[in-house]
């Protein structure tokens, strides 16, 4: 110990101080003035602490035995988040009660709800009444810089992964939109700023999602819900609906996952643009076949087929204009996928590549190239199968995606029966190291 303080050694004075105190990690933190998961990634030996000031932060907070400041919440109640809220001034505390808990990592964040925690919310949501007054939109001041910051954040999202900017997102939610929504403003500028918001936590939601913090993903794309229910926009809400189908599907709450489609087709109603109703029907289809009702499953794919084939893009709003030939073919190849149609899978994962350029979705392109990968492997072609799933690997550490990483893992399983052969062999060996690096 105090060889590393007269070396100003802050890596090694956090070690020391975990090691030989009963201090926990979220004390040594507010001692230190760093974020939780900065002081995890030091005691790991993910992150080594080089700048000046921080050093010099970490050092005197340690060694002068500043006040551990107490948190403002000694763990998150379960129901945090999870339902809407009776008035906006209720949304916006609520939405800094949230964002203070995530930012200093109080216990209990990311454990994640069930679906009846949930289904009070949908419900409600569900049965409001859905008439809205129709208003021009407003698109400059906060409105338009908080457009902006969900713009920049949904950017690094979709190419480098949800953890990479989180934290930040997180901070701008708590500092910049909370204050915002506690103003006075016009009706117009009311609606259209609690619309940005609802994009904004929802990127949140996203963000959290992909970095497998699911139970604080829940939490915010609730809010964005409720967001979009003071905003009154029916539209944007069922998009919520279907965010959620979609993570509900991913950690195998397939029921859960066909219901949320539903209620995003059935809240949206006749309002929803052909490319609305083709998303909303493809995330039905998902939970279908993994679920594996393969006659619901088709069904839902052929309409979703038929609005796709109708879609007007220009009549869509800006957060669904993503959906588009890749994203489409993406979807379907995955249903093929788990319902064991390699071939089908194999052709539409190509679709969906070749048809995908830019950076703009480099994450995006990591998920259909390992659908590849699987429905090969699916055809028998093993070390064709293992050479995709090589080409992967770097693309997967180039991100900061945790779902990413679970691709790649649920991959390696489906390889390592044949991990006899030398291209599944060498595959698995990088796969394994650059999971075991996530974990």
């Amino acid at each position: 110990m105090q060889r590393a303080v007269s070396e100003e050694d802050a890596n090694a004075l956090v070690r020391l101080l975990l090691r030989h105190t009963t201090l926990a990690q979220d004390a040594i933190a507010r001692m230190c003035d760093l974020s939780q998961t900065m002081v995890s990634r030091v005691l790991s030996g993910q992150r080594e602490l080089r700048r000046p000031a921080t050093v010099r932060r970490v050092v005197e907070g340690i060694t002068q035995g500043f006040r551990i400041p107490a948190p403002e919440m000694v763990s998150v109640p379960p129901g945090l988040g999870l339902g809407l809220n009776e008035s906006p001034d209720r949304t916006a505390s609520l939405l800094e009660q949230l964002a203070r808990a995530d930012a200093q990592d109080v216990p209990g964040m990311e454990e994640g709800p069930t679906a009846s925690a949930m289904s009070a919310a949908v419900l409600s949501w569900l049965v409001r009444d859905a008439s809205t007054q129709e208003s021009a939109a407003v698109d400059e001041g906060p409105v338009a810089a908080v457009r902006a910051a969900t713009a920049a954040f949904g950017a690094l999202d979709n190419r480098f992964g949800g953890e990479n900017a989180r934290t930040t997102a997180v901070h701008y939610l708590n500092d910049t939109v909370v204050p915002l929504l506690r103003q006075s403003h016009s009706e117009a500028v009311r609606r259209s700023l609690f619309t940005v918001a609802a994009e904004f936590v929802l990127s949140i939601a996203w963000m959290s999602y992909d970095a497998q913090r699911n139970g604080a993903a829940r939490r915010y794309f609730v809010q964005a819900l409720d967001l979009a229910t003071h905003a009154e926009d029916r539209l944007l809400g069922a998009s919520v609906l279907s965010a959620m189908s979609h993570q509900a599907n991913y950690l195998g709450a397939h029921a859960e996952a066909r219901d949320l489609a539903r209620a995003a087709l059935t809240g949206a109603g006749t309002r929803a643009t052909a490319t609305m109703r083709s998303q909303f029907l493809m995330m039905e289809a998902r939970a279908h076949a993994a679920r594996q009702d393969r006659s619901d499953c088709f069904r839902a794919m052929a309409e979703a087929e038929r609005a796709f084939g109708s879609r007007e893009p220009a009549t869509d709003p800006e957060w669904i204009r993503y959906f588009d030939h890749s994203e489409y073919s993406d979807e379907v190849a995955h249903c093929h996928r788990d319902l064991g149609h390699a071939h089908v899978a194999r052709r539409l994962a190509e679709q969906s590549l070749a048809a995908s350029i830019g950076d703009e979705y480099a994450r995006s392109r990591v998920f259909t190239r390992l659908v590849l990968a699987a429905a090969v492997l699916g055809q028998g072609e093993v070390e064709e199968a293992s050479h995709i799933g090589e080409q992967a690997v770097p693309l997967v550490q180039a991100t900061s995606s945790a779902r990413c990483a679970g691709y790649l893992d649920d991959f390696a399983k489906q390889v390592l029966p044949h991990r006899d052969q030398p291209g599944a062999a060498r595959f698995l060996r990088q796969a394994h190291a650059v999971v075991a690096a996530g974990q």
